[in-house]
């Protein structure tokens, strides 16, 4: 059960009607998931480059009754008793704040344990404007609710995503995480602590430091590495530009994540996140992925999708009955050439 990066070439045939029905060859490709085994295709690659969407007026129109702008949040949001987050965590209201950010229960919660991160008082941030303090603050108070809610049941694992601007499925514009903690943490999740669990159990290695040792070797997807974290794009990304994933060597869970190794995160997202504004993304989901503390064969690391509307003139999604219903995901991007244009970011 080695480390393999299997891909393979396929060619499809049309005569093409704008060239008098010449006979074209178009290649694709279909690759498997190194942890996984699940396929992806890279498809569709001629030509795509993400369409503009002006945003300008929906920003405006949602700033008129946000739940999470200054003048309402703490009117309309609600708190933790303080059997869950005691005052301590928090400012004595049954809420926890770090800098910018107010971390309050969702009121349409995922799970027993479910909160909002408000990341900042402004009501829209640009891609390339969420600095790393802005960053910092948003998931060091994540961190403390963990801390706190981890105390009770069920909270084996714990989860932050993040949803950024309709395309990423963002029901509001002012940006915030979503939390919870749960001891069902969801079928990709699951499934790839299984698939670790396998390869430690025949390969008596773990797979995550085999992924990076081979990843550094081949150079082919590589971003950026510091002294905490590595950067690479996924070799079946399920975003059609390529995920990024930032992975931290021998860390397991968010709630003990080191302080340098949260800053170094924080300094590599805001970098990546200004980049992808240069090369015209707008959205993007990202969720961290955790172990827990018990387990050797797991590395904690987070994942980020670009998200794009794949026509934006009919608000047609990038997510189709391929992806929703088939589980099948496709690039028209490369991880590969996606790498080069991502590593221009700045050493961590």
């Amino acid at each position: 059960m080695t480390l393999q990066f299997e891909r393979y070439a396929k060619v499809a045939r049309y005569l093409d009607p704008q060239a008098e029905f010449a006979e074209r060859a178009i290649p694709c490709e279909v690759r498997r998931d190194p942890l996984t085994g699940r396929s992806g295709r890279v498809a569709h690659v001629a030509g795509f480059h993400p369409h503009p969407v002006d945003f300008s007026g929906l920003i405006e129109a949602t700033r008129v009754g946000c739940p999470f702008c200054p003048e309402r949040i703490l009117a309309v949001t609600p708190r933790f008793p303080p059997d869950l987050v005691p005052d301590d965590e928090g400012e004595g209201d049954g809420r926890v704040r770090r800098g910018q950010t107010t971390l309050v229960p969702n009121l349409a919660p995922y799970d027993e344990h479910s909160a909002v991160a408000v990341m900042s008082r402004d009501h829209y941030v640009p891609l390339d404007a969420f600095t790393p303090e802005l960053l910092a603050d948003a998931f060091a108070a994540s961190i403390a609710y963990f801390r706190s809610v981890q105390r009770q049941p069920r909270t084996t694992y714990q989860l932050a995503f993040w949803n950024y601007l309709p395309a990423s499925g963002g029901t509001q514009i002012h940006p915030h995480l979503q939390l919870f903690a749960t001891d069902t943490p969801g079928n990709t999740l699951e499934e790839e602590l299984a698939a670790s669990a396998r390869y430690f159990a025949a390969e008596g290695r773990l797979y995550w430091a085999d992924l990076v040792r081979e990843e550094a070797r081949a150079g082919e997807r590589m971003i950026a590495e510091g002294r905490h974290s590595v950067w690479l794009t996924s070799f079946v990304s399920q975003s059609l530009l390529a995920d990024v994933l930032a992975i931290f060597p021998e860390q397991r869970t968010l709630t003990t994540l080191p302080d340098d190794a949260l800053d170094e995160f924080c300094r590599g997202l805001s970098a990546l996140l200004g980049r992808l504004a240069a090369q015209g993304i707008y959205s993007f989901n990202l969720a961290w992925f955790p172990g827990t503390p018990d387990r050797e064969d797991v590395w904690l690391h987070a994942r980020l999708s670009p998200r794009v509307y794949l026509t934006p003139r009919i608000w047609g999604t990038d997510t189709s009955a391929l992806q929703h219903l088939y589980g099948e995901h496709f690039m028209v991007q490369t991880p590969e050439d996606a790498a080069r244009g991502l590593r221009t970011i700045p050493r961590l």
